[in-house]
């Protein structure tokens, strides 16, 4: 173990050891390596995640995974991520893409369906899924995807095209999962479905895009998809955009916004734990730091007892986007803070202190903004329809 490898806190340790009983000896494996590495193009970390079978984890036991809910998946997703911000990143991706489909196929096909036999392969296989909707666009047509399948061969294929940037774990993935707008002459034309792609299909292509040091190890780049054909199967039908989010889809922003939130107090967490062994830290400051800390990781476990507790959609998506809100506030300030607890020789002596600082911001960078996002929270509570439109 490298000597700058942090000690936890008790902060830290309770979601340490129980990630420890799920995913055995990753933590240590990480902890083997400094942050920079850890946090480089040639990272070790999705490697690592995989051979601990981190694909698994959200992957229902009856089909081989681990079962975690959203609560106990925000306790993993911090304990990673105070390890390696950029794993966080990366991982809560591949989780989109497998709550998505479980989501999917739970109120489609039930739970004995042949279709799980995927799900069942990536917890087996230790596969990792990408998850891509971006296309790097912004205004009120963002999520409404250029990205095109075009029904051929009677409708039985499709062909897709268009890209996507930025998707994580590019570099790695085993399966692509991308929403698309359908062109076909039935029903399905100009509904949004989900694309099923695996990774080494022709037209597949891999392009860079990530140019930041920051969270590099995500894998984060341009995937292009030139007339990549699929059979009519690998679509998930969806509905018709204009209409708004379904429930499904709503469910799995959800599991983002809160996870999201997870990953990033995980990097405040790793400044924590720096400062609280720091010699000459100011105990008072450190105190206060650790309320701040608290309070924006209860939001977000509040949050995700929501949803395990069997809240609508609606009522679920509230208590998310309260703590998305109040830990977006809180962060930036709060790791700043931190830093300066570390004190002025330990952040020019070494890179750890400012890269904490630059990857915990990163969160303001996931959808939704933070103004749309307290517009439609503050009208929801003043007895209004949760606007969905934000995302």
């Amino acid at each position: 173990m490298p000597e700058t490898a942090p000690r936890w806190t008790e902060l830290t340790a309770a979601d340490a050891a129980f990630t420890e009983e799920r995913l055995p000896g990753l933590l240590g494996r990480l902890a083997e390596y400094p942050l920079a590495e850890l946090e480089s193009s040639t990272s070790p970390v999705l490697p690592l995640f995989r051979e601990a079978g981190g694909p698994g984890l959200l992957i229902p036991t009856r089909h081989g995974g681990l079962g975690l809910d959203c609560g106990q998946a925000l306790r993993v997703q911090s304990a990673l991520a105070t390890r390696s911000p950029s794993l966080g990143v990366g991982t809560m991706m591949h989780h989109l893409a497998v709550v998505s489909f479980v989501e999917y196929l739970r109120v489609h096909v039930g739970d004995d369906a042949p279709q799980w036999s995927l799900l069942a392969a990536v917890a087996r296989d230790r596969r990792l899924l990408a998850s891509a909707s971006s296309e790097a666009r912004r205004g009120d047509d963002a999520l409404v995807p250029r990205t095109t399948a075009t029904a051929v061969a009677g409708g039985e294929e499709f062909l897709l095209s268009g890209a996507k940037k930025p998707c994580s774990l590019a570099r790695s993935m085993d399966i692509l999962t991308t929403s698309v707008r359908v062109c076909s002459e039935d029903e399905r034309d100009g509904t949004v479905a989900l694309a099923v792609i695996p990774a080494g299909l022709d037209g597949v292509e891999v392009r860079p895009f990530w140019k930041s040091p920051v969270l590099a190890a995500a894998e984060s780049e341009e995937i292009v998809l030139d007339d990549v054909r699929v059979p009519a199967v690998m679509l998930l039908p969806g509905g018709h955009p204009e209409r708004g989010m379904d429930e499904l889809q709503t469910r799995a922003w959800i599991w983002f916004e809160i996870l999201a939130c997870g990953t990033y107090l995980g990097t405040a967490q790793a400044l924590f734990d720096r400062a609280a062994h720091a010699p000459r830290a100011d105990r008072r400051a450190l105190g206060e730091a650790a309320a701040d800390l608290y309070a924006c990781r209860a939001a977000c476990a509040a949050a995700a007892g929501t949803f395990d507790a069997g809240a609508s959609a609606e009522q679920a998506m509230t208590a998310a986007l309260l703590a998305r809100l109040h830990v977006e506030e809180r962060l930036p300030e709060l790791c700043s803070r931190l830093a300066r607890l570390l004190g002025g020789l330990a952040f020019v002596t070494g890179p750890d202190p400012a890269y904490l600082l630059s990857a915990a911001r990163a969160l303001a960078f996931h959808p939704p903004g933070r103004v749309p996002a307290a517009e439609s929270v503050g009208g929801h509570l003043a007895g209004e329809p949760l606007d969905l439109s934000i995302f």
